[in-house]
């Protein structure tokens, strides 16, 4: 656990601390054309590869910034990242508290929870959180990180063995790039969720927000909060972040979920510590 008086220094983006600007968010796509013809490239090649990679060595790579995140996006049946690897040598890696922080926010930690464990402000814990996934070329809240991402995260801090799928491919202008992809966590859901449900818990676990959603089912707000704070209630979850890592965890232990009796779905397993003090051995950065 961090002691309370430890300094944490907010991560500032990485071109405000050196002369070469590198974009903090992902570089934008020429046209919808363009981000089509990508995502279809990705799809084929990792369709057509049988390599698999851990996702805790993925994991290594992004923090150290030997690869960022250029694109994510799904499908029907899967999750995908496009990342660029960096062959300059100006990576800038997330060490030290920073790093434990966006692990444990990524693993299913809620940031007051880590507040609290760290002694740090809500806020400070929010923001170094966010700036380091923009560090790894994602510009979105961490509470809406993408579950590749969490994975990844969460394998870093586990020695079970998880594997994805992996590959390269390029692009119509010759950028030579890397698709790594998984099966949707959600998948498991079409068996115990509604339909109406279960397409709002898609769109949740996609990265939308509950107004995006709304819009997107031609709804009002208030009617996507209640659906989801039912669909929590009855699988035992306190939020998104829970609810994908319990998913990847029933997947990754082969469990099927139940056809009957959705109360019961997902208990929290036995023994399991609502929190977690962050892990020591990184403070020293």
């Amino acid at each position: 656990m961090i002691t309370p008086n430890a300094d944490v220094h907010v991560l500032q983006p990485y071109r405000s601390r050196h002369a070469t600007i590198h974009a903090v968010t992902p570089r934008p796509l020429a046209s919808i054309d363009a981000q089509a013809s990508l995502r279809s490239l990705a799809v084929a090649a990792d369709a057509a590869t049988k390599t698999d990679i851990n996702v805790s060595l993925l994991w290594r790579e992004l923090v150290r910034g030997t690869s960022r995140v250029i694109d994510s996006f799904f499908s029907d049946e899967r999750c995908y990242l496009v990342l660029a690897l960096k062959t300059d040598t100006a990576a800038t890696p997330i060490e030290g508290r920073r790093l434990e922080i966006l692990e444990a926010v990524l693993g299913g930690l809620r940031q007051k929870n880590i507040a609290i464990d760290s002694g740090l402000a809500p806020s400070t814990v929010a923001l170094n959180s966010r700036l380091a996934l923009e560090s790894l070329g994602i510009a979105c809240k961490p509470s809406r990180a993408h579950p590749l991402l969490m994975l990844a995260a969460k394998a870093a801090q586990s020695p079970t063995l998880t594997l994805a799928r992996c590959s390269t491919f390029v692009t119509k202008d010759d950028r030579e790039l890397r698709v790594i992809g998984i099966p949707r966590p959600d998948q498991s859901l079409s068996a115990v969720l509604p339909s109406a449900e279960l397409a709002v818990i898609r769109s949740l676990i996609e990265g939308l927000s509950y107004q995006d959603i709304a819009e997107r089912r031609g709804t009002s707000t208030r009617t996507i909060a209640n659906q989801i704070t039912a669909v929590f209630r009855r699988l035992r979850v306190s939020g998104r972040n829970d609810l994908v890592q319990r998913l990847f965890g029933d997947e990754a232990l082969g469990r099927s979920l139940p056809k009957a009796n959705a109360e019961t779905l997902m208990p929290p397993p036995a023994g399991s510590p609502s929190s977690a003090a962050l892990d020591p051995a990184r403070r020293s950065a």
